[in-house]
């Protein structure tokens, strides 16, 4: 009907599948294949993995409900921060391919291939699925694809094959592919309208593409004109490459009780957040260039310091000495403290050369990059362990040795 047989545009929609849940399983590689369902802290279903679906699970579903029909589902608290780091890498992967890219939502986005196929060598297929294969290989997460004319026929195409599809919607299966898509799945039509059209007769998106212009104009406005074009294969909307603001950094903190002034207590807190946040920043390949690091008193007032670092890094162990004179320079033992925390920004992605930082200490680099995934395992101990499992601080009268060994690498 349309009678498009080439590619006059190629946009390609890529989707995050279950998200949320996929990001905790890819982070707790056990829980893969196992019903996870996200909103511990709400009390309800936020998001859920496709296992959690079997069962029966569905969004805004209470958590006491859930464990009726899935005993066994795994709920945890969201953590929008690892969701972001997971975001960020899709993002970053999908420019690798193409400089065009519109980041439409924190799993989702768009990007504009034309003109690719001779500079990468290879077909709009071929690119749509390197793109796949290689976020799905970094990041242990699916996603599924749909490439065709126009972002809304892409974003039908993503969605006809969940979870891990590639669909290509090209001009001749155009139609095929319409007929197949109920009203209310068209991007940009909702209940209400699509309850209007099938009022009206209506009943598919290859029903609502068929009619005539001047009925499109007659019956509804102009958004929706633009949407009947875009699924007839004519492009109306644009890649919008503005990215979205976002502040990346992550932040590890705790409050414990009962409030201390004991400075090796505090330390070994606040290396327990940062050790904790730099493992984070190391899961997608982030050096960090900045740390700041902050006590809350008793009273509740905030001390902190921000350390700029000169070149960035990946382990904190390499920077001990400089927030260890930063914690010591905004302690006070007059004040009682109830938290610790830290936050690390100023990422950059990649491999990068530091010859100040460790010049003539490649020996001691080498011995960090061996040691950490001991660290990691729980194999071995940096001096953060001086409080209990329920995350209570240890008294200062317990009778426990506080001088807990830990290793020092400049000793190994």
């Amino acid at each position: 009907m349309f009678q498009i047989h080439r590619w006059p545009n190629a946009i390609l929609h890529l989707d995050g599948d279950a998200f949320f849940a996929s990001v905790i399983q890819a982070v707790n590689p056990s829980w893969k294949n196992k019903p996870v369902v996200v909103g511990k802290e709400r009390g309800i279903a936020t998001a859920f993995s496709y296992e959690a679906k079997k069962y029966g699970v569905k969004r805004g579903m209470r958590i006491f409900e859930i464990k009726k029909i899935c005993p066994d589902c795994l709920i945890v608290e969201s953590d929008y921060q690892i969701y972001s780091l997971f975001s960020q890498k899709i993002f970053s992967i999908m420019r690798q391919f193409s400089p065009l890219i519109e980041e439409y939502s924190i799993d989702e986005g768009f990007t504009d291939l034309k003109g690719l196929r001779r500079p990468l060598n290879m077909s709009y297929r071929e690119i749509a699925a390197a793109m796949k294969e290689k976020i799905e290989k970094s990041l242990g997460i699916t996603v599924s694809v749909g490439l065709s004319l126009t972002k809304s026929l892409a974003k039908i195409a993503s969605s006809f094959r969940k979870p891990s599809g590639l669909t290509i919607i090209d001009g001749p299966t155009i139609e095929a592919f319409l007929e197949k898509t109920a009203l209310e799945n068209i991007w940009g039509i909702g209940i209400n309208t699509g309850a209007y059209l099938r009022k009206i007769g209506l009943k598919t998106a290859l029903d609502f593409a068929k009619q005539p212009e001047n009925f499109i104009k007659k019956n509804l406005t102009k958004p929706f004109f633009d949407i009947w074009q875009e699924l007839r294969g004519n492009k109306v909307y644009d890649i919008n490459p503005l990215s979205k603001e976002s502040y990346k950094s992550i932040t590890k903190s705790e409050t414990f009780a009962p409030p201390t002034n004991n400075p090796d207590l505090l330390w070994s807190r606040l290396l327990n957040h940062i050790e904790d946040a730099f493992s984070k920043a190391r899961h997608f390949d982030y050096y960090v260039g900045k740390v700041i690091i902050f006590l809350k008193t008793q009273s509740f007032s905030y001390l902190f310091k921000e350390i700029k670092l000169i070149e960035k890094v990946k382990y904190p162990y390499a920077i001990r000495d400089f927030i260890k004179d930063s914690f010591n320079g905004i302690l006070n033992k007059r004040f009682l403290y109830r938290t610790t925390g830290c936050t690390i920004t100023d990422f950059h992605e990649g491999s990068i050369i530091q010859p100040g930082l460790f010049q003539d200490r490649a020996e001691i680099k080498k011995k960090i990059e061996r040691i950490y995934p001991l660290y990691e395992a729980k194999k071995i101990d940096f001096g953060t362990n001086f409080f209990d499992r329920k995350k209570e601080i240890i008294s200062d009268k317990d009778p426990r040795k506080l001088a807990v060994p830990f290793l020092d690498l400049n000793t190994v």
